[in-house]
Protein backbone atom coordinates (compact mmCIF):
# COMPACT_ATOMS: atom_id res chain seq x y z
CA UNK A 1 0.00 0.00 0.00
CA UNK A 2 1.20 3.46 -1.18
CA UNK A 3 0.33 7.25 -0.26
CA UNK A 4 1.90 10.49 -1.91
CA UNK A 5 1.51 13.64 -0.46
CA UNK A 6 3.62 16.38 0.78
CA UNK A 7 4.52 17.14 4.08
CA UNK A 8 7.19 19.05 6.29
CA UNK A 9 9.69 16.85 6.62
CA UNK A 10 11.97 18.16 9.13
CA UNK A 11 11.48 21.13 11.94
CA UNK A 12 11.95 24.25 10.22
CA UNK A 13 12.10 23.12 7.35
CA UNK A 14 10.89 26.72 4.55
CA UNK A 15 9.71 24.40 2.23
CA UNK A 16 7.47 21.06 1.57
CA UNK A 17 9.78 18.01 0.44
CA UNK A 18 8.27 15.49 -1.76
CA UNK A 19 8.02 12.25 -0.14
CA UNK A 20 7.00 8.92 -1.10
CA UNK A 21 5.52 6.74 1.43
CA UNK A 22 5.42 3.04 2.23
CA UNK A 23 4.09 1.08 4.76
CA UNK A 24 5.75 -1.78 5.17
CA UNK A 25 4.22 -5.14 6.85
CA UNK A 26 5.25 -8.49 8.35
CA UNK A 27 2.24 -10.39 8.84
CA UNK A 28 0.14 -10.31 5.69
CA UNK A 29 -2.39 -12.57 6.85
CA UNK A 30 -3.19 -9.91 9.53
CA UNK A 31 -2.69 -6.51 8.09
CA UNK A 32 -2.59 -4.07 10.89
CA UNK A 33 -3.38 -0.91 8.69
CA UNK A 34 -6.94 -2.04 8.24
CA UNK A 35 -9.45 0.71 9.00
CA UNK A 36 -6.55 3.17 9.55
CA UNK A 37 -6.99 6.37 7.69
CA UNK A 38 -4.29 6.86 5.26
CA UNK A 39 -3.22 10.12 7.24
CA UNK A 40 -2.13 8.21 10.35
CA UNK A 41 -0.53 6.10 8.44
CA UNK A 42 2.66 7.90 8.06
CA UNK A 43 4.26 6.95 11.16
CA UNK A 44 4.93 3.29 9.38
CA UNK A 45 6.66 5.22 6.47
CA UNK A 46 9.79 4.06 4.31
CA UNK A 47 10.41 7.75 2.97
CA UNK A 48 12.41 8.72 0.17
CA UNK A 49 12.90 11.81 -2.07
CA UNK A 50 11.08 10.94 -5.12
CA UNK A 51 13.92 12.10 -7.09
CA UNK A 52 17.54 13.26 -6.53
CA UNK A 53 19.37 15.81 -7.95
CA UNK A 54 22.19 14.96 -10.14
CA UNK A 55 24.66 17.82 -8.75
CA UNK A 56 27.28 17.54 -6.58
CA UNK A 57 27.79 21.22 -5.67
CA UNK A 58 29.42 21.48 -2.29
CA UNK A 59 29.20 24.77 -0.72
CA UNK A 60 31.99 27.03 0.46
CA UNK A 61 32.47 27.17 3.90
CA UNK A 62 29.90 29.66 6.18
CA UNK A 63 31.79 31.73 9.09
CA UNK A 64 35.61 31.62 9.65
CA UNK A 65 38.31 29.40 8.97
CA UNK A 66 38.57 26.75 11.27
CA UNK A 67 41.67 25.86 13.58
CA UNK A 68 43.79 23.48 11.72
CA UNK A 69 44.86 20.98 14.08
CA UNK A 70 47.39 17.83 13.94
CA UNK A 71 46.35 14.71 15.64
CA UNK A 72 49.28 12.40 16.31
CA UNK A 73 47.53 9.20 18.40
CA UNK A 74 43.51 9.26 17.79
CA UNK A 75 41.89 9.63 22.01
CA UNK A 76 39.05 7.60 22.36
CA UNK A 77 37.49 5.71 25.42
CA UNK A 78 37.37 1.86 25.47
CA UNK A 79 34.32 0.89 23.89
CA UNK A 80 33.19 -0.20 27.61
CA UNK A 81 33.93 3.67 28.76
CA UNK A 82 32.23 4.85 26.13
CA UNK A 83 29.09 5.80 28.40
CA UNK A 84 30.63 8.81 29.61
CA UNK A 85 29.94 10.58 25.85
CA UNK A 86 25.82 10.37 26.02
CA UNK A 87 25.43 11.39 22.86
CA UNK A 88 22.56 14.27 21.89
CA UNK A 89 20.59 11.62 19.86
CA UNK A 90 18.82 9.84 23.02
CA UNK A 91 15.05 9.93 22.87
CA UNK A 92 12.87 8.41 25.66
CA UNK A 93 9.93 6.43 24.61
CA UNK A 94 6.75 7.45 24.70
CA UNK A 95 4.40 5.91 27.27
CA UNK A 96 2.29 3.51 25.51
CA UNK A 97 4.70 2.26 23.56
CA UNK A 98 6.85 0.03 24.40
CA UNK A 99 5.08 -3.02 22.82
CA UNK A 100 5.62 -1.38 19.28
CA UNK A 101 9.71 -0.30 20.00
CA UNK A 102 9.77 -3.98 20.44
CA UNK A 103 9.01 -5.14 17.39
CA UNK A 104 5.38 -5.49 17.47
CA UNK A 105 2.85 -4.16 15.00
CA UNK A 106 1.08 -1.37 16.23
CA UNK A 107 -2.90 -2.36 16.67
CA UNK A 108 -4.53 1.35 16.93
CA UNK A 109 -4.54 4.71 16.21
CA UNK A 110 -3.59 6.05 19.38
CA UNK A 111 -0.32 3.39 18.76
CA UNK A 112 0.32 4.79 15.32
CA UNK A 113 0.03 8.25 16.72
CA UNK A 114 2.80 7.60 19.34
CA UNK A 115 5.45 5.84 16.84
CA UNK A 116 4.54 8.82 14.55
CA UNK A 117 5.99 11.23 17.22
CA UNK A 118 8.71 9.24 18.51
CA UNK A 119 10.32 8.89 15.18
CA UNK A 120 10.02 12.63 14.76
CA UNK A 121 11.38 13.34 17.26
CA UNK A 122 14.35 11.12 16.91
CA UNK A 123 14.75 12.43 12.97
CA UNK A 124 14.98 15.93 14.37
CA UNK A 125 18.22 14.69 16.58
CA UNK A 126 19.99 12.42 14.66
CA UNK A 127 20.43 14.99 11.20
CA UNK A 128 22.58 16.69 13.17
CA UNK A 129 25.24 14.10 13.49
CA UNK A 130 24.67 12.74 10.35
CA UNK A 131 27.27 14.02 8.19
CA UNK A 132 28.47 13.69 3.96
CA UNK A 133 32.04 12.08 3.51
CA UNK A 134 34.08 12.70 0.58
CA UNK A 135 37.74 10.71 0.43
CA UNK A 136 39.45 11.32 -2.89
CA UNK A 137 37.02 9.65 -5.54
CA UNK A 138 34.63 8.06 -3.71
CA UNK A 139 31.99 9.64 -1.50
CA UNK A 140 29.35 8.71 1.02
CA UNK A 141 27.72 9.11 4.68
CA UNK A 142 29.11 9.11 7.96
CA UNK A 143 28.19 9.58 11.42
CA UNK A 144 30.36 11.58 14.63
CA UNK A 145 29.81 9.33 17.37
CA UNK A 146 32.55 11.47 20.32
CA UNK A 147 32.84 14.69 21.05
CA UNK A 148 36.11 14.75 19.38
CA UNK A 149 34.74 13.95 16.40
CA UNK A 150 35.30 10.54 15.44
CA UNK A 151 33.20 9.31 12.56
CA UNK A 152 31.79 5.93 11.82
CA UNK A 153 31.37 5.17 7.97
CA UNK A 154 31.84 2.00 5.48
CA UNK A 155 34.79 0.67 5.22
CA UNK A 156 34.42 1.01 1.08
CA UNK A 157 33.84 4.79 1.70
CA UNK A 158 36.98 5.70 3.76
CA UNK A 159 39.27 3.61 1.87
CA UNK A 160 42.98 3.64 2.77
CA UNK A 161 43.74 4.51 6.25
CA UNK A 162 46.61 7.88 6.48
CA UNK A 163 44.58 9.73 3.85
CA UNK A 164 43.13 13.75 3.83
CA UNK A 165 39.15 13.35 3.61
CA UNK A 166 36.70 16.18 4.19
CA UNK A 167 33.31 15.88 6.24
CA UNK A 168 30.48 18.13 5.10
CA UNK A 169 28.25 18.83 8.25
CA UNK A 170 24.57 19.30 8.84
CA UNK A 171 24.44 23.07 8.30
CA UNK A 172 27.05 22.84 5.06
CA UNK A 173 30.53 23.53 6.59
CA UNK A 174 33.43 21.26 4.97
CA UNK A 175 36.18 20.18 8.12
CA UNK A 176 38.89 18.43 7.05
CA UNK A 177 39.18 14.89 8.29
CA UNK A 178 42.20 11.62 8.60
CA UNK A 179 41.20 8.13 7.85
CA UNK A 180 42.05 5.81 9.94
CA UNK A 181 41.37 1.97 10.20
CA UNK A 182 39.08 -0.03 8.09
CA UNK A 183 37.75 -3.84 8.58
CA UNK A 184 37.37 -4.39 5.16
CA UNK A 185 36.07 -8.03 5.99
CA UNK A 186 33.06 -6.18 8.07
CA UNK A 187 32.55 -3.21 5.66
CA UNK A 188 33.71 -0.97 8.94
CA UNK A 189 35.59 1.89 8.63
CA UNK A 190 36.54 5.13 10.92
CA UNK A 191 37.76 8.71 10.31
CA UNK A 192 38.48 11.69 13.01
CA UNK A 193 37.75 15.33 12.05
CA UNK A 194 40.56 17.08 13.05
CA UNK A 195 39.64 20.51 12.33
CA UNK A 196 37.93 21.98 15.85
CA UNK A 197 34.75 22.63 16.52
CA UNK A 198 33.09 26.19 16.82
CA UNK A 199 30.21 27.23 19.15
CA UNK A 200 28.13 26.41 15.66
CA UNK A 201 28.48 22.90 15.97
CA UNK A 202 28.49 22.32 19.10
CA UNK A 203 25.24 23.50 19.68
CA UNK A 204 23.85 20.74 18.08
CA UNK A 205 22.27 22.73 15.25
CA UNK A 206 22.16 25.40 12.11
CA UNK A 207 20.98 28.21 13.63
CA UNK A 208 23.26 29.33 15.97
CA UNK A 209 26.55 31.44 15.02
CA UNK A 210 30.24 31.70 17.07
CA UNK A 211 32.82 32.20 16.71
CA UNK A 212 35.76 29.12 16.05
CA UNK A 213 36.68 28.11 19.65
CA UNK A 214 40.69 27.89 20.23
CA UNK A 215 41.46 24.78 22.21
CA UNK A 216 43.19 21.50 21.77
CA UNK A 217 41.58 18.49 19.73
CA UNK A 218 42.36 16.73 23.21
CA UNK A 219 40.58 19.06 25.16
CA UNK A 220 37.81 19.08 23.37
CA UNK A 221 35.96 16.17 24.67
CA UNK A 222 36.71 18.43 27.89
CA UNK A 223 34.93 21.38 27.74
CA UNK A 224 30.66 21.85 26.54
CA UNK A 225 32.16 24.94 24.08
CA UNK A 226 33.99 22.73 22.01
CA UNK A 227 32.52 19.29 21.03
CA UNK A 228 31.43 17.98 18.16
CA UNK A 229 27.47 16.73 18.48
CA UNK A 230 27.69 13.06 18.14
CA UNK A 231 25.17 9.79 18.08
CA UNK A 232 24.06 7.85 21.99
CA UNK A 233 25.36 4.57 21.13
CA UNK A 234 23.10 1.37 21.09
CA UNK A 235 23.70 -2.35 21.36
CA UNK A 236 23.21 -4.79 18.31
CA UNK A 237 23.05 -7.24 20.35
CA UNK A 238 20.16 -6.16 21.85
CA UNK A 239 17.81 -5.98 18.85
CA UNK A 240 14.78 -7.96 17.79
CA UNK A 241 13.41 -8.99 14.44
CA UNK A 242 10.53 -6.43 13.12
CA UNK A 243 11.68 -3.78 15.48
CA UNK A 244 11.16 -0.04 13.91
CA UNK A 245 14.82 1.75 12.69
CA UNK A 246 15.50 5.06 10.96
CA UNK A 247 18.23 5.50 8.52
CA UNK A 248 19.58 8.83 7.61
CA UNK A 249 22.30 9.78 4.78
CA UNK A 250 22.77 11.72 2.30
CA UNK A 251 21.65 9.78 -0.85
CA UNK A 252 22.97 11.03 -4.40
CA UNK A 253 25.77 13.02 -2.35
CA UNK A 254 25.71 16.26 -0.36
CA UNK A 255 22.80 18.75 -1.88
CA UNK A 256 22.73 22.12 -0.42
CA UNK A 257 20.15 23.62 1.38
CA UNK A 258 18.66 19.68 2.06
CA UNK A 259 19.60 17.66 5.27
CA UNK A 260 20.40 14.60 5.70
CA UNK A 261 17.50 12.27 4.44
CA UNK A 262 15.73 10.31 7.05
CA UNK A 263 13.90 7.12 6.26
CA UNK A 264 11.81 4.70 8.43
CA UNK A 265 11.80 0.60 8.26
CA UNK A 266 11.48 -2.68 10.22
CA UNK A 267 14.58 -4.96 11.22
CA UNK A 268 13.94 -8.20 8.87
CA UNK A 269 16.82 -10.22 9.63
CA UNK A 270 19.57 -9.88 12.33
CA UNK A 271 22.92 -11.97 12.63
CA UNK A 272 26.16 -11.47 13.76
CA UNK A 273 27.78 -9.28 11.23
CA UNK A 274 25.19 -8.21 9.48
CA UNK A 275 21.62 -6.45 10.01
CA UNK A 276 18.93 -6.37 7.09
CA UNK A 277 15.77 -3.88 6.78
CA UNK A 278 13.43 -2.43 4.81
CA UNK A 279 14.33 1.26 5.18
CA UNK A 280 14.38 2.86 1.65
CA UNK A 281 18.71 3.59 1.04
CA UNK A 282 20.29 4.84 -2.34
CA UNK A 283 23.94 5.41 -3.59
CA UNK A 284 25.42 7.83 -0.98
CA UNK A 285 23.84 6.48 1.68
CA UNK A 286 26.64 3.76 2.61
CA UNK A 287 28.03 4.33 5.86
CA UNK A 288 25.66 6.54 6.82
CA UNK A 289 23.69 5.60 10.69
CA UNK A 290 20.89 3.31 11.48
CA UNK A 291 18.87 4.37 14.65
CA UNK A 292 16.85 2.54 17.31
CA UNK A 293 13.49 4.09 18.27
CA UNK A 294 15.13 5.71 21.15
CA UNK A 295 17.64 7.31 19.04
CA UNK A 296 20.21 4.80 20.03
CA UNK A 297 23.21 3.97 16.90
CA UNK A 298 22.59 0.43 15.94
CA UNK A 299 24.07 0.31 12.33
CA UNK A 300 26.05 1.14 9.69
CA UNK A 301 24.86 1.34 6.29
CA UNK A 302 27.10 -0.89 3.76
CA UNK A 303 25.52 -3.08 0.96
CA UNK A 304 22.78 -1.61 -0.82
CA UNK A 305 20.59 -4.06 -2.79
CA UNK A 306 18.44 -3.30 -5.62
CA UNK A 307 15.79 -4.47 -3.33
CA UNK A 308 14.19 -3.09 -0.53
CA UNK A 309 14.71 -5.44 1.55
CA UNK A 310 18.12 -5.88 0.44
CA UNK A 311 19.83 -3.16 2.54
CA UNK A 312 22.68 -4.61 5.25
CA UNK A 313 24.24 -2.97 7.66
CA UNK A 314 27.30 -3.50 10.14
CA UNK A 315 25.80 -3.80 13.40
CA UNK A 316 27.48 -1.46 15.75
CA UNK A 317 28.86 -4.04 18.21
CA UNK A 318 31.31 -4.93 14.83
CA UNK A 319 33.15 -1.72 15.82
CA UNK A 320 33.01 -1.97 19.22
CA UNK A 321 35.16 -5.36 18.90
CA UNK A 322 37.87 -3.80 16.09
CA UNK A 323 38.01 -0.37 17.96
CA UNK A 324 41.69 -0.75 19.08
CA UNK A 325 43.39 -1.60 15.55
CA UNK A 326 40.55 0.89 13.65
CA UNK A 327 42.02 3.58 16.00
CA UNK A 328 45.39 2.66 15.18
CA UNK A 329 44.93 2.88 11.69
CA UNK A 330 45.03 -0.66 10.67
CA UNK A 331 43.40 -2.27 7.64
CA UNK A 332 42.36 -5.81 7.26
CA UNK A 333 40.20 -8.46 5.30
CA UNK A 334 38.46 -8.19 2.28
CA UNK A 335 34.80 -7.48 1.59
CA UNK A 336 33.47 -9.93 -0.44
CA UNK A 337 32.47 -8.30 -3.77
CA UNK A 338 35.10 -5.39 -3.32
CA UNK A 339 38.28 -7.49 -3.61
CA UNK A 340 40.54 -5.30 -5.71
CA UNK A 341 42.86 -6.55 -8.57
CA UNK A 342 45.13 -5.24 -11.14
CA UNK A 343 45.74 -8.04 -13.56
CA UNK A 344 48.52 -8.98 -13.90
CA UNK A 345 51.05 -12.48 -12.94
CA UNK A 346 53.91 -12.50 -11.60
CA UNK A 347 56.93 -15.41 -11.54
CA UNK A 348 56.50 -18.78 -10.41
CA UNK A 349 58.31 -19.28 -7.19
CA UNK A 350 61.76 -20.80 -7.84
CA UNK A 351 61.74 -22.31 -4.23
CA UNK A 352 65.11 -20.45 -3.56
CA UNK A 353 65.67 -18.18 -0.89
CA UNK A 354 66.38 -15.22 -2.43
CA UNK A 355 62.93 -14.19 -3.85
CA UNK A 356 62.85 -13.01 -7.64
CA UNK A 357 61.65 -9.65 -8.11
CA UNK A 358 58.13 -8.22 -8.68
CA UNK A 359 58.34 -8.52 -12.56
CA UNK A 360 55.40 -8.58 -14.39
CA UNK A 361 55.16 -12.10 -16.32
CA UNK A 362 51.88 -11.39 -17.80
CA UNK A 363 49.08 -8.48 -18.46
CA UNK A 364 45.69 -9.94 -18.25
CA UNK A 365 43.75 -7.89 -21.60
CA UNK A 366 41.08 -5.47 -20.39
CA UNK A 367 42.60 -5.39 -16.88
CA UNK A 368 43.52 -1.91 -14.98
CA UNK A 369 46.96 -2.69 -15.14
CA UNK A 370 46.44 -3.18 -19.12
CA UNK A 371 44.87 0.43 -19.32
CA UNK A 372 47.51 2.19 -17.00
CA UNK A 373 49.88 0.80 -19.72
CA UNK A 374 51.90 -1.39 -18.02
CA UNK A 375 53.97 -4.01 -19.70
CA UNK A 376 55.14 -7.25 -19.60
CA UNK A 377 58.77 -7.62 -18.53
CA UNK A 378 58.26 -4.22 -16.21
CA UNK A 379 59.26 -4.33 -13.09
CA UNK A 380 57.15 -3.06 -10.04
CA UNK A 381 59.34 -1.19 -7.75
CA UNK A 382 56.69 1.01 -5.88
CA UNK A 383 52.60 0.78 -5.60
CA UNK A 384 50.92 3.96 -4.10
CA UNK A 385 53.02 4.95 -0.75
CA UNK A 386 54.60 1.24 -0.68
CA UNK A 387 58.34 0.27 -1.43
CA UNK A 388 58.27 -3.27 -3.28
CA UNK A 389 60.94 -5.78 -3.78
CA UNK A 390 58.77 -8.66 -4.37
CA UNK A 391 56.17 -10.27 -6.21
CA UNK A 392 54.44 -10.66 -2.64
CA UNK A 393 55.17 -7.55 -1.64
CA UNK A 394 52.90 -6.33 -4.41
CA UNK A 395 50.18 -8.52 -3.98
CA UNK A 396 50.07 -7.16 -0.01
CA UNK A 397 50.45 -3.69 -1.42
CA UNK A 398 47.22 -4.22 -4.06
CA UNK A 399 45.50 -5.59 -0.78
CA UNK A 400 45.80 -3.18 1.11
CA UNK A 401 43.46 -0.54 -1.43
CA UNK A 402 39.80 -0.67 -2.83
CA UNK A 403 38.60 -0.85 -6.05
CA UNK A 404 37.79 2.69 -7.48
CA UNK A 405 41.16 3.75 -6.13
CA UNK A 406 43.33 5.68 -8.43
CA UNK A 407 47.26 4.49 -7.70
CA UNK A 408 50.81 5.36 -8.76
CA UNK A 409 52.61 2.85 -9.85
CA UNK A 410 56.36 3.26 -10.46
CA UNK A 411 58.29 0.73 -12.42
CA UNK A 412 61.48 -0.29 -13.91
CA UNK A 413 61.09 -0.82 -17.98
CA UNK A 414 64.36 -1.47 -19.35
CA UNK A 415 66.53 0.54 -16.90
CA UNK A 416 64.55 3.39 -17.21
CA UNK A 417 61.99 4.52 -14.60
CA UNK A 418 58.46 5.44 -15.40
CA UNK A 419 55.42 6.28 -13.23
CA UNK A 420 51.66 5.40 -14.19
CA UNK A 421 48.56 5.89 -12.83
CA UNK A 422 46.47 2.61 -12.23
CA UNK A 423 42.51 2.55 -11.59
CA UNK A 424 42.15 -0.41 -8.96
CA UNK A 425 39.87 -3.08 -10.52
CA UNK A 426 37.19 -5.41 -8.69
CA UNK A 427 37.12 -9.07 -8.48
CA UNK A 428 33.93 -10.68 -10.20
Amino acid sequence: MHFKTETRAFKGADQLLPLQLSIPQLSPARPWIDGIQPRMALVCVAVTFLSVRGSLDFPSARGEEPIRVTVNKPVMPPPKARGVFPGITFVALEEGLDRVARGAEPRSIRELQLLEDQQSKVSQKIIDVTVNVQQGTAQGSGVIITPDGYVLTAAHVAGKPGREATVILSDGRRVRAKTLGTNRGMDAGLLQIIDLPSDRSAAGGSGATGAVVTASANSSANSSAAVWPHATLGKSEDLRLGQWVIAAGHPGGWIPDRPAVVRAGRLLNIMRSTIVSDCALIGGDSGGPLFDLNGRLIGIHSRIGTETADNMHVPIDIYQESWDRLADGQAWGTLPGYKPVIGVVGPERSGTVTSPPAEIVKVINGSPAAAAGLKEGDIVVRFDDSSVTTFEDLQRAVEGVAPGDRVSVEVDRQGQRLRLRIIIGQDS
